[in-house]
């Protein structure tokens, strides 16, 4: 039913694009070149490499229907120039067609980043970088197909991101009679005015992405997400962050399900020395929210022993409007606790968008290794 759906807005779209006078018809060819040269230490290794971070180019149109509505469309993909990406597809990124209204927002079908990401990237300073804060929010920053979704109009400062992902059973057994649902709810409110943001977002995943216990024949509840984010922008500098929690159920050793639970906080920030030059800094910290209650293995251990921590800095020369390049530095200090319940913290994991979206740590001999790097980039955008 969606796909058919899907089919005949894009049709509709481009039946309005070639109905509309080409003086009413608008499109665009867009994109991001960003390539990095690289000093990555893993704990235990070091390597120099070149990196093509979320490069990508699109098109994008909207063409007049009515007085009231405006068809509109988007197509984007990722460009690797460096030859060390896992895949290229045509149409990996956000790829849409939409409608919008006059007074009742926008009309998304398509491909998307859910809203709970979309409000992570509003106190970003790092994007597609070492230091990125994806890093650290255990893949909570995803991009949903078959995706429907609504955005509000400004009222006076306050907006909705509301989406809805339909069942991804297609790329499954249907017949499968332990088969659950894929499916997602992701929604953002904020609020914004020229120097303050504020937003909260909540993300659910159907038991479908959980965990299945093949001893007790019993799917775990999905996945759930909350996230709160800030940011303060004056003429000098700008200051943001947020704070993350994370529940999950898995299957333990006793083949019961169990509750987990994780959250993340951090800050960062820019300076703007002069109009040409920014200095950045930014630090996250994820906490794997264990106890001796939770599990025995954890009874002799320290609190920092289930944290991880984050830190980057960063200077940036600024050409044009379009073309910067920066030189930074990050780090990523893991517990030791961490690995055992599979929350091990990358450097540059996790969607990051540095590289090939890669792991920059190793479990080594009963201790997970704490990853570094330098990174000399360049960004053009057209």
């Amino acid at each position: 039913m969606f796909k058919k759906l899907l089919l005949t807005l894009s049709a509709l779209t481009l039946l309005t694009a070639g109905a509309a006078f080409a003086g009413d018809t608008e499109w665009t060819f867009y994109g991001v070149g960003h390539v990095s040269l690289n000093m990555l230490n893993n704990g235990t290794d070091s390597q120099l490499g070149l990196t093509s971070n979320t490069s990508r180019f699109g098109f994008k149109g909207k063409a007049p229907m009515n007085e009231d509505f405006t068809a509109f469309w988007q197509f984007e993909s990722l460009m690797d120039f460096a030859g060390n990406r896992v895949s290229t597809a045509i149409g990996d990124r956000n790829t849409f067609v939409g409608l919008k209204h006059a007074t009742a927002g926008k009309f998304v079908f398509g491909r998307h980043d859910t809203p709970l990401k979309a409000l992570g990237r509003k106190v970003e300073f790092f994007p597609e970088r070492l230091g990125d804060n994806r890093s650290m929010t255990h893949g909570w920053d995803r991009r949903l197909s078959e995706i429907a979704a609504w955005v509000s109009p400004d009222w006076d400062g306050f907006s909705i991101f509301a989406a809805y992902m339909f069942d991804q059973g297609n790329h499954y057994d249907m017949s499968d009679e332990d088969y659950e649902a894929m499916t997602a709810m992701s929604a953002m409110a904020s609020y914004t005015t020229e120097q303050f943001m504020f937003g909260a977002a909540y993300e659910a995943l159907s038991a479908g992405f959980g965990e299945w216990d093949e001893d007790t024949d019993k799917w775990g509840d999905g996945p759930k997400s909350m996230r709160f984010a800030a940011k303060y922008t004056a003429p000098e500098f700008e200051v943001g962050g947020l704070f993350q929690t994370m529940s999950y159920q898995y299957s333990d050793y006793a083949k019961a399900i169990r509750d987990w639970n994780a959250s993340v906080m951090g800050l960062g920030g820019v300076y703007h020395v002069k109009p040409e030059w920014n200095v950045k800094a930014a630090m996250y910290i994820f906490n794997d929210n264990t106890d001796a209650v939770d599990n025995a293995a954890t009874t002799n251990r320290d609190e920092s022993d289930t944290k991880a921590t984050m830190m980057a800095f960063g200077v940036e020369r600024v050409f044009t409007e379009n073309m910067l390049i920066y030189l930074q530095y990050a780090s990523i200090s893991n517990g030791e606790a961490l690995p055992y319940y599979d929350a091990d913290v990358a450097l540059a994991g996790n969607q990051a968008g540095f590289g090939t979206g890669g792991t920059w740590g190793t479990w080594d001999d009963g201790e997970f290794k704490d990853p570094s790097g330098f990174s000399l980039g360049a960004v053009v955008s057209w």
